[in-house]
């Protein structure tokens, strides 16, 4: 599957990846992993910031994912999964998969756990950015 299948596929829809807490943004993230990057789930989190500040302690992750840190005016290419960090409000930070980026914004493909309303297309500016996951080339699940 691409990842505009995988947009069309489950553009409105909850996606419960592993049938726990409803439909959380990580969900969205494992069933991406699944569906377009082939690759298994690369261990489990706390929240979805975990996927950046515990990357050293998932071997599976880094397997198959390079971290890639944010730098100002940097661009995510299209695919990177795209990590934000937690704040007052929200302990667990955000995840999704990047569909577009300028210097200003990041295009997403997201899901809200707190809403519980879907996946869908979004826009985020990069204040909480702390880095992206970008798939290694030639890692596929054997």
């Amino acid at each position: 599957m691409t990842l505009d299948e995988f947009v069309e596929t489950y553009n409105g829809k909850k996606i419960d990846f592993d049938g726990h807490y409803g439909a959380q943004c990580v969900d969205v993230f494992r069933q991406y992993c699944r569906d377009v990057l082939n690759i298994p789930h690369t261990g489990g989190v706390v929240g979805a910031a975990e996927l950046y500040t515990k990357y050293d302690t998932m071997p599976l992750e880094q397997t198959y994912f390079a971290r890639i840190p944010y730098k100002a005016g940097m661009l995510p290419k299209v695919g990177d999964v795209v990590i934000f960090g937690a704040t007052k409000t929200n302990l667990y930070g955000h995840v999704a998969i990047v569909l577009d980026a300028s210097t200003k914004e990041i295009a997403v493909f997201e899901q809200d756990g707190f809403k519980q309303d879907g996946a869908h297309v979004g826009s985020w500016n990069y204040a909480r950015v702390l880095g992206f996951l970008r798939k290694r080339e030639g890692a596929v699940n054997e």
